[in-house]
């Protein structure tokens, strides 16, 4: 699990440092595989001035371009199209390391014209796979500053290990709420006020699976007018370092939701799909469908699967269809958010090979509430960044009865973990956790928050509970 230091400011008020964050995650249970400082690749690459863009005298699709690095004027030959006097770009010296590439930069002459160092595209500094052109910045970037410092790319990445108990560690906020219990700070509020519709949504769930455990709960929103354009800068700054490359704004919204909160979700084209109706089912052997990752998958009997009346497009909890994903063209959406059986989704995934981020959350297990506050946190996004319509929710099932209260002997934790952990210390670590603790002694009561449902079982699992967030240094 993936997260720069800031996108954890986002849920975490702290003044903890870099260094204390890393120190308090493994005493926590949470191993700090790699810091990441994606600012260390790109140390060389600064902001420039072209003074002057002229034609190439003996090269018809070249640039001789004079270039203020903001200690010197030097000459640098460019092929790009949109190199122009005036400009602002991204420069890079003789003797850097271009990532993009993997070529090192020296000095040289093109075509009879002397050039040092190069104006550089965004796949270049391997940002994106874009290369129609260099980086065109704003006019008031200023010139000889470090780029990723001027890009915000100067933030530090954490990647730690996450056990398969810990599934409400697969989204930023639940680490954040792990060390707000350990006194690294408080954690922030989150709005998940209610979205209220303005219609009824023409497209509706037709779920017809054998068990109701299979599916207990999806809620869908229908979304008319929005607009596909990109995400804005500060979702996508925050999905490429984690790795992810940004697609478009409807579909970036559902990757930062399942990142930011851990919560998946799926985004139709809405005008792709055809019937009014989203169908649940098990799968028939020798079905198939393309998927968005433009691979072909044939499925075997009792999958589970949602589609159309034209057929399969998702694979549940997996990985959905490139027949009816969004594009740049989509002006209508319906959003899927959705609880699906985990030995389902798990059997499913291996048996076709098929690995996903969404697959790894799906198969340890959600939190049962997720469909209820999910999609209104997703329907802000969306009209916040894509404008547009939402409709009145569409539910099928209800959340899971996930309300499981557990007492704790406060003598058990010295019993169990050999260690002497104060009453109200032990109450306030439930508290920070997000348990509803009452009652003392040996009748401690903590009712479990619906992220910890599938891995919080007894008491000796609130005894776990304490010891971890007390430390295990400790």
């Amino acid at each position: 699990m993936k997260f720069s230091l800031s996108w954890l400011k986002e849920h975490l008020e702290t003044d903890a440092t870099l260094e204390q964050i890393c120190d308090t995650l493994p005493m926590l249970g949470l191993e700090v595989e790699e810091l990441i400082n994606p600012a260390e690749k790109l140390s060389p690459f600064t902001i420039a001035h072209v003074i002057e863009a002229v034609q190439h005298p003996n090269a018809d699709r070249l640039r001789v371009c004079k270039v203020d690095t903001g200690t010197e004027t030097i000459q640098v030959v460019c092929g790009a199209p949109n190199a122009r006097t005036g400009m602002k770009g991204v420069f890079a010296p003789s003797g850097s390391h271009v990532p993009g590439t993997g070529v090192d930069l020296k000095k040289g002459v093109i075509r009879g014209e002397e050039s040092n160092g190069m104006l550089c595209s965004e796949r270049e500094l391997g940002l994106s796979d874009e290369h129609d052109g260099i980086i065109d910045l704003a006019e008031d970037a200023p010139v000889g500053m470090s780029y990723a410092e001027y890009a915000g790319m100067d933030d530090p990445v954490i990647d730690i290990a996450i056990t398969p108990d810990r599934a409400d560690c697969l989204g930023v906020r639940g680490i954040a709420r792990d060390l707000a219990a350990a006194g690294l700070g408080t954690l922030k509020p989150l709005d998940t006020s209610e979205v209220k519709g303005t219609f009824a949504s023409p497209i509706t769930w037709d779920v017809d699976v054998p068990e109701p455990s299979l599916v207990p709960y999806v809620v869908g929103r229908y979304f008319k007018g929005v607009k596909n354009g990109p995400s804005p800068k500060w979702m996508q700054d925050r999905l490429v370092a984690v790795g992810l490359r940004p697609i478009s704004a409807l579909v970036d919204i559902t990757n930062y939701m399942m990142l930011d909160v851990g919560r998946p979700l799926h985004a139709y084209d809405a005008d792709k799909l055809s019937g009014g109706a989203i169908r649940i089912r098990l799968s028939k052997a020798g079905e198939s469908y393309e998927a968005l990752n433009e691979k072909t998958y044939t499925f075997e009997d009792g999958m589970l699967v949602l589609g159309d009346e034209n057929g399969i497009d998702d694979m549940a909890g997996i990985m959905g269809g490139e027949r009816t994903g969004c594009g740049d063209e989509t002006v209508n959406m319906y959003l899927e958010v959705a609880i699906f059986d985990p030995i389902s989704v798990a059997m499913t995934g291996r048996k076709l090979n098929v690995l996903s981020d969404a697959r790894y959350r799906f198969e340890r297990g959600l939190d049962p509430t997720g469909p209820t506050w999910g999609v209104h946190l997703a329907s802000k996004l969306v009209l916040d960044i894509c404008g547009g319509e939402a409709s009145e929710l569409v539910v099928h099932g209800q959340e899971e009865d996930w309300q499981r209260t557990i007492t704790l002997r406060h003598s058990r934790i010295k019993g169990l973990a050999g260690i002497d952990v104060p009453e109200e210390r032990a109450k306030d670590i439930l508290t920070r956790l997000g348990f509803e603790v009452s009652g003392s002694g040996e009748a401690i009561s903590s009712v479990m928050p619906p992220w910890r449902y599938r891995d919080v079982e007894g008491e000796a699992c609130l005894v776990e509970e304490i010891i971890r967030i007390n430390g295990y240094d400790e």
